[in-house]
């Protein structure tokens, strides 16, 4: 069975963030891009009425800090105000914790209630908290690498 995009990139996030060897700024950058563009193409779905457990996703900030050390703090500003407040703090170790659980639920999910469930919480997770994550820390990324 050919799994579905959206999964195969969340899946490829994950492994991204937690195996191998850690991935260049650049790299990391363009697999964010991947998730932004599946969010984009990712079917509407539709919830799973089942009630089922679902194991913690919870990486230990330690260790995604331990791969990633040269990632670390950066400003960041609600885009929908005026630049009359001070800017508030991004952290992007602490981005891609967030990503990599949402998108491991989304994972677990696939697996356990399939994809219409899967891709209702891909959508759904993205719009209320891993797609800011990932918007904050892709332009970090681009700020580090560009300037």
């Amino acid at each position: 069975m050919t799994l579905p995009s959206t999964i195969v990139r969340a899946r490829g996030f994950i492994t991204l963030v937690n195996d191998g060897e850690p991935p260049s700024d650049k790299h990391l950058a363009q697999s964010l891009d991947g998730l932004a563009l599946a969010y984009c193409e990712c079917p509407e779905g539709s919830p799973a009425d089942a009630e089922l457990e679902m194991p913690d996703f919870l990486p230990q900030y330690s260790e995604v800090g331990a791969r990633f050390p040269e990632l670390g703090y950066y400003a960041t500003a609600d885009p929908t105000t005026v630049l009359d407040e001070k800017p508030k703090v991004g952290d992007a170790i602490d981005d891609l914790v967030d990503i990599v659980r949402d998108l491991s639920e989304v994972s677990w999910r696939y697996d356990a209630l399939g994809a219409d469930d899967a891709h209702w919480h891909f959508r759904l997770l993205f719009e209320i908290h891993w797609g800011r994550h990932l918007r904050d820390l892709s332009l970090y990324l681009h700020a580090k690498q560009f300037g």
